[in-house]
Formats: C-alpha cells, structure tokens, sequence
C-alpha cells in the first residue's frame, strides 16, 4: 500500500470563548466577508499593492489578503501577546506563511499599534480585523494612525465590534472622506466591516 503523505495545515488558534471549531467557522466567514470587500474595490487584483494587517494574530488575514492579490506584499505586525488568540506568536505567524506558500510575500513584525511607525512606507491597502475594540479609548489615537500610514489613495478594510458605532463613525469620517459600511457586514450585534478611503 502507497503511503500517504500528510498535508500540514497551517494553524490560526482559538480565539478566546470559542472551540477550534466555532473559531474555524469564524475565520471562513471573516474570509468570505473581506474577500467581498476587496472585490469592491478598484484595485486590480494583479495590482503590486503594498498592504498592512494591523493586530495581525497568527496572519490569517495576512493570508487571505496575499491570496486575493497574487502580486501584493504584506506586512503584518502584532504584540503576540494578546490573551484574545490562544498560543499567539511572531513564530508560528511565519511558519503559517511558509505552510500557505506566501513567506515570500508576506512578512510578520513584532510592534504595538499605538507606538509603531509606519508613515515611511504608506500603504495602498490596510486590513485588520477585531482589533480596535481592545483599545478602548486608545482606539482614537490608533485610528489616527490608520490614516497617518495611507497613501494619497489608500483604502482601508477594517472589521470590529463598534460598542458605539455613531461615535466611532464620526471619528473615522474626520479621518478619511468616506466611511462605508459593507452591506450585510453587520453580525452578532455590534460587529461591522467598514470601507475607508480619500485618507485626509
């Protein structure tokens, strides 16, 4: 009888108050909501897009971002210590990288959202996802940041719990021209995906 070689499979974690399971169906969700998302915007998907993950976790995101756009580069950075995502690390967010084939495109940094620099580089497209709402009032100061890192055409992607998303969409609409949120994005209560752009 052949052997049968085993496949490794890249490992995202568990988030905090769910199972692998419930937290694998979360992650398809989160993929198909973003992907909707990219498909609304006018980048070509062979663009050579500069894009940023902020809170980037085991890269999930990262990933699904470099798989949508087969030319992009991405750079992802975390604490890798958030309580939020089991066994978080900057470690295994590399070898999840390796195990999808985009090492190459894709590469993990170490660094906190509110003393990060990343204003030299300005990014075409920033992406994260359950991030902000950890931040509580400090959420401000990292929006700011958000649209400090832009460049003069950027889009940014960002899905999260908006405990008051009145104030939290006026402070972004001083930020950027338009906030957008994406049709049907809305789940499990407070959890919205928004479409920023026109950084000011």
């Amino acid at each position: 009888m052949r052997k049968v070689e085993s496949i490794e499979k890249p490992d995202f974690g568990t988030y905090h108050h769910a199972t692998p399971a419930e937290s694998e169906r979360l992650r398809e969700r989160t993929r198909v909501q973003f992907t909707e998302a990219f498909a609304s915007l006018p980048f070509s998907r062979d663009d050579p897009l500069r894009i940023l993950d902020i809170g980037c976790g085991l890269g999930f995101l990262s990933c699904v971002s470099a798989g949508y756009y087969p030319k992009a580069t991405v750079t992802g950075f975390d604490t890798f210590e958030d309580s939020s995502l089991s066994g978080s690390s900057l470690a295994k967010a590399k070898v999840n990288a390796e195990i999808m084939g985009l090492s190459r495109r894709v590469k993990f940094k170490q660094g906190d959202i509110l003393s990060s620099d990343y204003r030299g580089m300005r990014f075409d497209l920033l992406v994260s996802n359950l991030v902000y709402h950890n931040l509580g009032k400090k959420r401000y100061e990292a929006y700011r940041r958000l649209a400090r890192w832009s460049a003069p055409s950027a889009y940014a992607v960002i899905g999260d719990i908006f405990f008051d998303y009145r104030a939290d969409s006026k402070r972004l609409a001083g930020l950027f021209g338009t906030v957008e949120a994406r049709p049907r994005s809305k789940t499990d209560g407070e959890y919205r995906i928004l479409v920023l752009y026109s950084p000011k």
